[in-house]
């Protein structure tokens, strides 16, 4: 039922408006055979993305996190807000909350991991798929936007932000299905979607406010006919983010001009960061990823071509915004269509992104992506369409997916093989190893000459959580553990190597910070 009338009679139906017919085109009219080749190709990126999962990264937040939520859990309570992001300013516990589900399906922290990576990956997929097939764009290309490098990365580690990816995606899909069809449902999951992704991190407003403030613009007449359903939903929103709403008002209010004064802790040229809407490619591309983690394992002939490949997200989202204004432009005097509609949203997205990257000096760096993700998905996936006139869009947006997938295939290989050399992070699987050795002990603390264990403690600390002992653990031996890449015990007498420093190792306790002086 068309959410415009859902609580008309049947015969009022025929009473629509030639306006609002004109924003309901046909039902695309590709094959269905090749929506099914788009999703077979999004399975096959799930496969590569859930390789290896103990080889993610574990350092900082994500520990915090996964803690907040075991102690939620522990207290049989809702999680009522995230962590703190650099203005100060206190993220939603939607993220957590998810954790908190993931956690009574399973403690083991590698297995998080998988469910963690089907289900953001899959969403993300699914949800960009959907959108895809609303706009009649090319849906193939969304599994090469999947196994980019940044991407697949990022929807495997246990962190908050990039979950924006997903709930954004899933936003801009049910905005443009909503659009097209009239579908009642399509615009609970918009308007849902549009006010929970900024709690998730405000990097997503410049995608939130433009679809939530069309709707209020063009579509006050169907959000006030389904006014019952999103009433219900709203107040389920209070009951799971109620707290946290009013504690975010009130640091937005305090906290807002000065963020805007101040700017990102060491960010550049306001100019330089307002060009962020260009340099989406940053997160869709991940051409320079495994520079700062490992050694190539692949000839450097063939990175650098996989390289290339990979870069050509930059000019296919550059023709797609292009794509967009030229289809405004010619039908700047007639009623805006689904499509067109979308368009504008694309369009003043991207203009609020440049406003709120350079008012913040926000660095244009992949992860200050998520929040706007749908929106350089949906231009790169214009630009493809866009060169399809001159059969160049298969082309390049193969090449593109090649590139993508080489690069994530060959990070994952050499990380496998060589671990985070470059930064020297351990991987999941090593700090569960540890742990798991730890275990057979009951001492509180132990030596380390990691430096990331030292800075951040909890990356261990949170594992004791998920991982108690499974029996009684032997004797305190007095402080003489050693962590490195296993744990072993100094002999009576003997110091620990020079560089090491003493940590906690007991279980992360509820409610807890890490020492401002390590941040």
């Amino acid at each position: 039922m068309h959410c415009e009338v859902a609580s008309a009679l049947p015969w009022r139906r025929h009473a629509q408006s030639a306006s609002k017919r004109a924003l309901m085109p046909e039902e695309p009219t590709r094959p269905l055979s090749r929506d099914l080749w788009s999703a077979g190709l999004v399975v096959l990126a799930l496969v590569v993305i859930t390789l290896w999962p103990g080889d993610v990264s574990w350092l900082m937040d994500e520990p915090r996190l996964i803690g907040n939520a075991w102690h939620a859990n522990h207290d049989h309570q809702l999680a009522v807000g995230g962590l703190y992001g650099n203005f100060g300013i206190r993220y939603g516990p939607l993220a957590t909350q998810i954790y908190q589900l993931l956690l009574l399906i399973t403690h083991d922290p590698i297995t998080l991991v998988v469910l963690h990576a089907l289900l953001c990956a899959g969403v993300t997929g699914g949800a960009l798929l959907w959108l895809a097939r609303s706009l009649a764009l090319p849906g193939w290309l969304v599994a090469g936007v999947l196994v980019s490098p940044h991407v697949a990365a990022y929807q495997r580690v246990l962190w908050d932000a990039s979950f924006a990816m997903p709930v954004g995606a899933l936003a801009l899909a049910g905005f443009a299905d909503f659009l097209r069809t009239q579908r009642a449902w399509s615009l609970r999951l918009c308007v849902v979607m549009s006010v929970l992704v900024p709690t998730i991190h405000p990097q997503s407003l410049p995608l939130a406010v433009p679809i939530l403030g069309w709707l209020a613009w063009k579509h006050r007449t169907a959000l006030w006919n389904d006014r019952r359903a999103l009433g219900i939903l709203a107040v389920v929103l209070l009951l799971l983010d109620g707290f946290y709403a009013v504690q975010f008002t009130g640091q937005i209010l305090a906290r807002l001009s000065g963020s805007v004064q101040k700017g990102y802790p060491g960010g550049g040229s306001h100019i330089l960061s307002a060009l962020a809407p260009f340099l989406g490619g940053r997160l869709l591309s991940g051409a320079d990823y495994l520079q700062s983690l490992a050694r190539l394992s692949a000839p450097e002939w063939l990175h650098v071509m996989a390289q290339g490949g990979a870069c050509l997200i930059y000019p296919l989202a550059w023709l797609g915004i292009g794509a967009a204004v030229h289809e405004m432009w010619q039908a700047k005097s007639s009623e805006p269509s689904a499509r067109r509609s979308v368009l504008l949203v694309l369009l003043a997205g991207m203009v609020l992104q440049a406003m709120l990257f350079g008012a913040l000096r926000i660095p244009a760096a992949p992860q200050y992506y998520f929040g706007t993700f749908a929106l350089h998905a949906l231009a790169a996936l214009l630009g493809v369409d866009a060169v399809r006139k001159w059969r160049l869009g298969a082309t390049l947006g193969a090449l593109y997916a090649a590139g993508s997938l080489f690069l994530t295939v060959e990070a994952a290989i050499s990380i496998h093989q060589h671990g985070f050399e470059r930064p020297q992070w351990p991987t999941l699987s090593t700090s569960v190893k540890i742990v798991r050795e730890l275990n057979r002990f009951s001492d509180t603390t132990a030596h380390t000459d990691s430096a990331v264990y030292i800075k951040a403690p909890q990356a261990l600390r949170t594992l004791r959580l998920l991982l108690p002992p499974e029996a009684a653990a032997a004797p305190d031996t007095g402080g003489r553990l050693l962590i490195a890449d296993g744990v072993t015990e100094l002999p009576v007498g003997a110091e620990a190597p020079a560089g090491s420093q003493i940590i906690e190792i007991t279980p992360l306790p509820k409610d807890w910070v890490p020492d401002p002086s390590t941040w």
